[in-house]
């Protein structure tokens, strides 16, 4: 992979940061460029090893100005030395900037400079941004990438056996309820073989993106006790399987609005369980 240039098909930002998630990583640096600022995609992705710069015309530290000349002189510096991946976000709007030419001769110089280095570059890029033309030489330059779907194993049945055991393998497409809110799905159980903060990390990543509250379990990674941050894993587990168990009854059962949005509300925040169990299975 090193020493090359490819395009990742995207959508927008949070199809490319799947992307970046299922992406098999090299040793070496990553660096993230997007036109989300860090505040942002905290939210979405696990920034603690990755160098986040946010394309923007907006002053700040760890920006990135749109400007060609700017971002060439950013990625022949940084590339001038070490190793490491570059994913970048933001390609369509550098072209409503400056124009496809500008931008093509800008991304077939840097297809020279990076081919001698220990680097890849790899840019997300919607093919309805571009006409067939513009696209065929774009990815003259930067190859169309497929990446791998990765799949993971989630417990779609309360009835099913102990977390962990034999469940049926999907790929993790957050489907939507009728709210447009994202539909709780178990997870199967972390392994304490293996277990590591980073492994966590991406657990917890997982949980944010359906939308429920993590921030219990994030204070959990600044311990140094592995022993004790498994444990505490393992709480924040039975609270979502049980969270899943109430939000699957609450969509097929309550139809009282209000009562609906408030229960919903709660089991997203993963408060006031005992009680909700108390009050639709007590029976």
């Amino acid at each position: 992979m090193s020493g090359r240039i490819h395009s990742i098909q995207a959508e927008n930002t949070e199809d490319f940061i799947e992307n970046f998630d299922r992406f098999e990583h090299e040793n070496g640096q990553q660096i993230f460029i997007s036109r989300y600022p860090q505040s942002r995609l905290i939210d979405l992705l696990d920034i603690s090893e990755i160098r986040c710069y946010w394309l923007t015309a907006t002053q700040n530290p760890g920006v990135l100005e749109p400007s060609l000349e700017k971002i060439n002189h950013f990625v022949e510096s940084t590339i001038d030395s070490d190793q490491g991946s570059i994913f970048f976000e933001g390609i369509e709007w550098l072209v409503s900037l400056h124009g496809f030419d500008a931008v093509h001769s800008m991304l077939r110089a840097l297809s020279e400079k990076v081919s001698m280095s220990e680097w890849s570059i790899l840019i997300s890029i919607s093919k309805n941004s571009f006409e067939k033309r513009e696209l065929s030489r774009f990815y003259r330059e930067a190859p169309l990438l497929e990446i791998q779907q990765v799949t993971h194993t989630v417990l779609e049945d309360s009835d099913a056996s102990l977390p962990g055991e034999a469940v049926d393998s999907v790929q993790l497409e957050i489907d939507l309820n009728d709210d447009g809110t994202p539909k709780l799905v178990f997870l199967t159980r972390l392994p304490r073989s293996g277990f590591t903060k980073q492994i966590l990390q991406r657990r917890i990543l997982q949980w944010r993106r359906m939308g429920l509250d993590t921030s219990d379990i994030e204070a959990t990674l600044y311990l140094e006790d592995d022993e004790q941050i498994y444990s505490e894993y393992r709480k924040i587990e039975e609270k979502i399987r049980r969270a899943t168990e109430l939000e699957r009854y609450v969509i097929e059962s309550i139809s009282d609005s209000q009562e609906r949005t408030i229960a919903l509300f709660r089991i997203r925040q993963l408060t006031g369980l005992d009680e909700l169990e108390a009050k639709y299975f007590s029976d």
